[in-house]
């Protein structure tokens, strides 16, 4: 698990504008294209946030398929891969606009993995939790082609902590209590659900990754084609740490904003105590278990 300060308090910093980036997805290769396209909706998001007095902090990217290299966390641009095309320009952009993104899906390795992608502060994660489905009119198996990551990633910013996971992590409760156990205000999910299971379950994991650890939840997908073999569901959302949609997208290419302030998690906290509540007694703390590496 990526971390390197003191536990944060959730509760004590700004408000944080975020920005989610609903981009239609370009062909693999196209990464100049995608690239200028990316660039093109986040000076955008930018000027819309300026303009309605909510300027963008954090712009979220969704899972976009460009096969490239990463740089290594902390590296100098210098010394990045030759192949980091679009680490390079959306780090150009995070520069450009003076905020922080995260996105994009990478290729790492001998096999394909999807991976975030975090600028300004470089930051590297790789989906832990793979895809494989099996249902009567579908199948689809991530682990034939793509290997997990081995670890968790939260970030330190200006705004506050944040976590970062991926699409299928979502359904994976312990991220974010983790990320709300060690002080994150919120957790992004990049992610591509379908059309078969976005309407089911995709607004209400949300909605209970929220709750049950009263943060702020993102997620950022990709605009629907319906001519993909895989169609996208979309409908990138932010939710409350009381479980309210602030925010949703439909289907389309679109940019939707959030403010993540943390004076609702206070609030929230306050008048339903759980983390007070808890009965470690009874059952045990996932955080301690992780961090004394007996998980």
């Amino acid at each position: 698990m990526t971390q390197t300060t003191a536990i944060p308090d959730a509760t004590a910093g700004p408000k944080v504008n975020v920005a989610l980036v609903q981009i239609r997805v370009a062909p693999p290769d196209d990464v100049q294209g995608q690239c200028a396209h990316m660039r093109e909706l986040v000076l955008k998001a930018v000027k819309e946030g300026k303009d309605k007095g909510n300027p963008v902090n954090i712009a979220v990217l969704p899972l976009v398929k460009l096969a490239e290299p990463l740089p290594q966390p902390g590296a100098a641009a210098s010394s990045w891969p030759d192949g980091a095309y679009t680490a390079r320009q959306l780090s150009a952009v995070a520069k450009e606009a003076n905020i922080w993104i995260v996105g994009a899906s990478q290729r790492w390795t001998t096999k394909a993995a999807d991976t975030i992608a975090l600028l300004s502060g470089l930051q590297k994660y790789r989906k832990t939790h793979l895809f494989d489905l099996c249902l009567p009119k579908m199948t689809y198996k991530e682990s034939d082609t793509f290997s997990p990551g081995q670890s968790l990633a939260m970030f330190d910013t200006p705004y506050g902590r944040f976590g970062l996971a991926i699409c299928y992590d979502l359904r994976f409760a312990e991220i974010a209590t983790l990320a709300a156990r060690q002080g994150c205000v919120g957790v992004f999910y990049p992610a591509a659900f379908n059309t078969h299971t976005g309407p089911l379950h995709w607004q209400i994991l949300q909605q209970a990754r929220a709750l049950d650890n009263q943060i702020y939840i993102a997620t950022c997908s990709c605009a629907r084609d319906e001519t993909a073999k895989y169609v996208i569901y979309g409908h990138s959302m932010s939710v409350s740490p009381m479980g309210a949609v602030i925010a949703t997208a439909e289907e389309k290419e679109t940019i939707v904003h959030a403010t993540f302030d943390p004076q609702v998690i206070a609030d929230t906290r306050a008048g339903i105590p759980l983390l007070a509540q808890r009965r470690f007694d009874l059952y045990p703390d996932i955080a301690a278990v992780v961090a004394n590496g007996t998980a």
